[in-house]
């Protein structure tokens, strides 16, 4: 009981010593996010962040995305080499990408973003912010190789339109690239998924490459509360060979549907998404 007492008292006082005296990029992130209070949303801009010139289609996305990626580091992993093969599946704006380039500056990295406007402003950014080297994609990471119809959100929800769960917004016919292909080219140190509800499918069709890749960082989403998708991913992670561990749970209350009023639980999210960090021990 002391023990646990004294842990509660350290973490509160280390709490409140971050609130005070904030890192770099923790600053950046309260200046941006009293600017994204005042700003409409999606509302397309640019702003500094730290030595970042940043474009944005919607700050208050921005916000949140720097939070976790240079804040709470979210994306961190160890790697093997000081220049780990990378792909940002799911690239937004490019945020991922900047932080791999700052954690690794010889990583080489692939980054595939299927919202043409996203697309643009990553790659915009990589140029702008010593990423040159990083590769942009336009495309969407599927199961096939060829085009497909993406609806575009405009911050970071966009999603093919034939899976379940898809948003609203503008429907736009885009390329698309299969995963398994750009597997079976080459080895990947890391492959960061974050591809709105398609990771299931994806992974499916990778199945026979997953052996070459070395870490995996998956957001996991849930939309259909009558197919649920994550036993089968967590299944199909271990068949491969690889250890996860599975953390940020976020329920999705605004996404409709709820659990209904004759449930036990009404109001309570049916869908939701998580974060999935499986790796491979190296022979």
């Amino acid at each position: 009981m002391i023990q646990g007492t004294a842990r509660r008292a350290l973490r509160k006082a280390a709490a409140m010593q971050r609130w005070l005296w904030p890192s770099p990029d923790a600053a950046a992130w309260k200046r941006a996010w009293h600017q994204a209070e005042l700003t409409p949303r999606f509302t397309p801009g640019r702003i500094q962040m730290r030595d970042y010139d940043l474009q944005y289609s919607d700050l208050l996305t921005l916000c949140v995305q720097w939070q976790d990626i240079f804040v709470k580091r979210c994306l961190d992993f160890a790697a093997a080499t000081d220049a780990p093969r990378i792909l940002d599946c799911g690239a937004n704006v490019g945020l991922a990408s900047l932080y791999f380039k700052r954690r690794y500056p010889r990583a080489r990295i692939t980054a595939y973003e299927a919202d043409p406007a996203l697309a643009a402003i990553a790659a915009g950014n990589l140029r702008r912010n010593g990423a040159q080297d990083a590769e942009p994609v336009h495309a969407a990471v599927w199961t096939t190789a060829g085009e497909l119809t993406f609806c575009c959100e405009g911050s970071d929800s966009g999603m093919i339109a034939s899976l379940p769960g898809a948003i609203d917004g503008r429907a736009a016919v885009v390329p698309s690239v299969r995963l398994r292909d750009l597997l079976e080219a080459e080895p990947i140190d890391l492959l960061k998924l974050d591809i709105e509800g398609a990771e299931d499918p994806v992974l499916a069709d990778c199945e026979p490459q997953l052996h070459r890749v070395r870490a995996l960082i998956l957001d996991l989403h849930e939309f259909d509360a009558g197919d649920r998708r994550a036993p089968g991913v967590l299944a199909r992670l271990s068949a491969a060979g690889f250890t996860y561990a599975i953390d940020e749970f976020v329920p999705l209350p605004w996404r409709e549907p709820l659990a209904g009023g004759g449930t036990p639980f009404p109001g309570k999210a049916l869908q939701w998404s998580m974060t999935v960090r499986a790796w491979r021990t190296a022979a």
